[in-house]
């Protein structure tokens, strides 16, 4: 097998996918702000949450957490020269979610939902100096997470899931043609990768309880063919006699290994109260083992990615028996210095803060509505990309998302 180098902007401009998808954008939200995650446990969202969790749940249960984000950015670019060029791009994100939990006897639980379901992009314009590195880019999760929780004893409980993880990467670039000016690339690549989440529950008493979840790492061997069009016969048929064409791309793609602890407590006066914190092994984030046709490539630079924490803090508050307000904030540090950004590597610190109000139904069905908003940063970077140019800078002046939940349990 040959063996070549790449340095790393190019590997970025044909092979990075969003990470923010793995990391900021999951398809759970137990409250608002993401809050109530290791230790609350109340409903089937646990499946996933923290499988150990099932152990509580005494009947065949429900949950339904559909959820819908829009959000908008507007990058503000400078390039070498003293041009500039403001891109806005705007969405909605349709993130499904129904989980299911059946206890088996006093000790055994199984449950199945949702793993992560997401979608985030970014979307340039044709005319945009930087179309030669990129013009649009996608990134699609579905996973499924089933999951078995164990009672040890009237305090302690245990739960595994296994991780099933579906992955969708596109990438579309613009490609200089000295007959045409440009072509067009465009690459699809999947994959499959599997992991495994251990779960662990102590009940203090019937008002206090602490969870742990250990998340391993997830590989995923995603495979595609790109395509090249728009090209003159003078820049396609040289790659054609060579066999540069229908390459077949290969890459493994990995979500980095990561433990989520937290503490739910029932004041017993109408508020309860829950905080997490959540550590991601982001620095062992990469792309690797990647093959274009028969041609292994090694790259000989690498982003230093940092890893993340996470804390979110929540409460709630009964106004009445069946009626409660919910409320949330959420932080999460960056996965980047500041210094160490690229056009596709953005990663800034987010914050988010929401609110919610919940119903209960005699009937034991509980119904919740929750807004969040969040603040995803400026993201601002510099690079050199000769390709368009020189030097690229760009910040975000408008960064945010506002997600809409409406949650069933029954």
């Amino acid at each position: 097998m040959k063996r070549c180098v790449i340095n790393r902007k190019i590997f970025f401009i044909l092979l990075i996918s969003g990470l923010l998808a793995f990391v900021s954008i999951p398809s759970w939200a137990a409250g608002p702000a993401f809050t109530g995650l290791a230790a609350k446990a109340d409903t089937a969202e646990t499946v996933y949450l923290n499988p150990a969790g099932m152990s509580l749940i005494k009947k065949p249960s429900w949950y339904g957490n559909p959820q819908v984000m829009y959000t908008e950015s507007n990058t503000e670019f400078t390039f070498a020269g003293g041009g500039k060029q403001k891109i806005e791009d705007d969405g909605f994100i349709f993130l499904p979610g129904l989980y299911y939990v059946r206890p088996i006897n006093d000790k055994w639980a199984f449950g199945i939902g949702p793993n992560a379901a997401t979608g985030l992009g970014t979307t340039y314009n044709d005319t945009w100096p930087g179309r030669f590195l990129i013009k649009e880019w996608s990134q699609v999760m579905i996973g499924v997470v089933p999951s078995v929780s164990y009672r040890v004893d009237e305090n302690l409980s245990i739960g595994f899931s296994l991780s099933l993880n579906y992955a969708k990467f596109t990438l579309e670039k613009a490609v200089l043609d000295p007959g045409v000016g440009e072509g067009h690339f465009e690459l699809e690549a999947d994959g499959i990768g599997v992991g495994g989440n251990l779960g662990i529950l102590y009940e203090v008493s019937p008002q206090t309880r602490f969870g742990i979840v250990y998340r391993s790492e997830v590989v995923a061997d995603n495979e595609g063919t790109p395509e090249l069009t728009g090209l003159s016969p003078g820049t396609l048929n040289p790659l054609v006699s060579a066999g540069a064409l229908n390459q077949e791309i290969s890459m493994d793609t990995n979500m980095p290994q990561s433990v989520l602890a937290g503490v739910f407590h029932d004041f017993d006066n109408g508020w309860t109260m829950s905080t997490d914190v959540m550590w991601v092994d982001f620095s062992a984030y990469e792309i690797d083992n990647i093959t274009i046709g028969t041609t292994s490539i090694t790259k000989n630079n690498t982003t230093n990615y940092q890893d993340i924490w996470a804390g979110s803090l929540g409460a709630t508050y009964a106004l009445q028996p069946d009626w409660s307000l919910r409320g949330g904030a959420l932080y999460i540090s960056s996965g980047l210095e500041d210094a160490d950004r690229t056009l596709l590597s953005r990663f800034d610190a987010m914050w988010a803060i929401g609110g919610g109000v919940e119903h209960a139904f005699k009937s034991g069905r509980k119904v919740s509505v929750d807004i969040t908003y969040f603040q995803f940063g400026d993201g601002e970077f510099t690079v050199n990309a000769p390709v368009a140019g020189g030097t690229i800078s760009g910040e975000y002046d408008t960064h945010y998302g506002v997600s809409l939940s409406v949650a069933s349990s029954f």
